[in-house]
């Protein structure tokens, strides 16, 4: 359970945006790559894969680059066990978008997080893939590769 709630928090969202301003984003995007690799990609060494994620913003309209926004996004997760079983969770996540930056809070609201964990990368005037990587207390980590569900 725990490993699974790691994994929740590390990849982050499906949801709707809670922000007077829109976003300047799809209102959703499924997971296609980590670190380069397409899905399934392991988990850990139990032999959990994960199988598909997605982040899901609503569908408010695009602000141009330089604008702010908050909100929240729901994280999708759905890892397959070594037993062939599929688990499927949800979690809604608080985002940060300050110009051209998208920053996701893996920490869980109302959660006891130690250390700062999030998914940061650039966004833009034309929106396509999303591109976030994962930060652990300030350190890079993997890079995830998501493709958006429908254009705007």
């Amino acid at each position: 359970m725990k490993r699974l709630f790691l994994a929740l928090a590390l990849i982050a969202g499906a949801g709707c945006a809670e922000s007077t301003e829109p976003t300047p984003l799809y209102s959703s995007y499924f997971l296609s790559t980590v670190d380069g690799k397409p899905l399934p990609v392991p988990l850990g060494a139990d032999g959990v894969s994960l199988v598909a994620n997605v982040l899901a913003f609503g569908d408010q309209g695009r602000p141009r680059p330089g604008t702010s926004a908050d909100g929240t996004v729901r994280y999708i997760l759905e890892v397959r066990r070594p037993d062939q079983s599929l688990e499927h969770s949800e979690i809604d996540l608080n985002y940060q978008i300050r110009g051209d930056e998208l920053r996701i809070d893996l920490c869980p609201p109302l959660a006891l997080c130690i250390t700062t964990t999030e998914l940061v990368g650039t966004i833009g005037e034309r929106t396509d893939d999303l591109v976030l990587t994962n930060y652990v207390g300030g350190m890079p980590g993997s890079v995830y590769g998501f493709v958006p569900t429908r254009p705007d």
